[in-house]
């Protein structure tokens, strides 16, 4: 991480590949740590699934006791509440340990996963806060786009071609109308663009809205939001590009998994003798087992990226003097 022309290991801001890059190694150089933290983070999700799979089961066979779902499923919602608590908490405790391998401040699993895990319903403050705020976004952005269809619509006279009494009329004017599809195909193209660009900006601006709250100090839900939205001024763009870069080198390495998981499965489907299932069924499971580790094998990824991504923008924002081990 720190150049060996640099023997004080002083790290200035890092350019936008060096954020990926600095990820990249945090993951490999801690694969076996933060991997046996995905993998756990991973089991709480799991939890719920298996449990209401196993409710289902039970009241489809036994086709009794049905008065026991009002207490069941009220306590099947808090499983579900704590375990996706669990998830998000020990999911931040890998940021939280890769910043501390930043600053050379390293913490063991268990100090990390403490702090975060004391923090747990805070997480679903953030994740909420930060779920409404999508929300609102596209819940206007959808509207905004409505109206601007309705003014182009009539515009162009959309209103006199659906007065038309047929709806084969109706569709035949508006194919023999250069302008109306001229202006719906410029306008769709402007709508995605648009949504682009919204979207990416605010994913950009609270793309670390968790991880202020795994690492600071007098940090609660919502004053994590905030501090992201702080440290992301002006940075809107480039943290898109960074998370862009990212996105790709996921995307390439889940598309080899993805290739090698249906191969496999092919293979045991074909090899399956007629009127035997049981090979069927082992390439369903083994579908299933590669989707977990795929799922926890990119959690690390993501995390020790955000935990870079921080450690930039601080280091940018306030001048933090951090050290990275050679």
């Amino acid at each position: 991480m720190a150049s060996s022309s640099d023997p004080q290991g002083l790290v200035q801001p890092l350019s936008v590949g060096n954020v990926v890059s600095v990820g990249l190694r945090l993951y490999s150089d801690h694969f076996k740590q933060y991997m046996g933290v995905a993998l756990v983070a991973t089991l709480w999700i799991l939890l719920p699934i298996v449990t209401i799979a196993l409710i289902v089961g039970f009241f489809a066979s036994v086709q009794d006791y049905y008065a026991l779902l009002g207490l069941i499923i009220p306590a099947w919602l808090v499983l579900l509440a704590y375990c996706v608590g669990k998830y998000m908490a020990d999911s931040a405790a890998i940021a939280r340990l890769a910043f501390g391998e930043l600053t050379q401040q390293p913490e063991s699993t268990q100090q990390a996963k403490k702090f975060t895990s004391s923090r747990l319903w805070w997480f679903w403050v953030t994740s909420l806060l930060t779920s409404l705020i999508f929300g609102g976004v596209l819940t206007a952005f959808y509207l905004l786009v409505a109206v601007l269809f309705a003014v182009a619509f009539g515009a162009v006279g959309g209103l006199s071609v659906l007065q038309s009494a047929a709806p084969e009329a109706v569709f035949e004017r508006i194919a023999s109308s250069p302008g109306f599809l001229l202006t719906f195909g410029l306008g769709m193209l402007v709508v995605v663009v648009l949504f682009i660009a919204i979207f990416g900006w605010f994913s950009a601006r609270f793309s670390i809205a968790d991880v202020p709250l795994a690492i600071e100090l007098d940090m609660d839900g919502a004053r994590s939001v905030g501090r992201s939205w702080q440290l992301t001024k002006k940075s809107a763009w480039r943290i898109f590009l960074i998370l862009f870069i990212a996105a790709m080198i996921a995307f390439v390495l889940q598309l080899l998994i993805q290739i090698v998981t249906s191969i496999i499965s092919g293979v045991l489907v074909a090899i399956q003798p007629s009127g035997v299932s049981a090979l069927y069924l082992l390439s369903i499971t083994v579908s299933y087992i590669f989707a977990f580790m795929t799922s926890a094998l990119f959690l690390p990824f993501w995390q020790t990226i955000k935990a870079a991504l921080y450690y930039d923008l601080r280091s940018r924002r306030e001048g933090l003097g951090l050290r990275l081990r050679g």
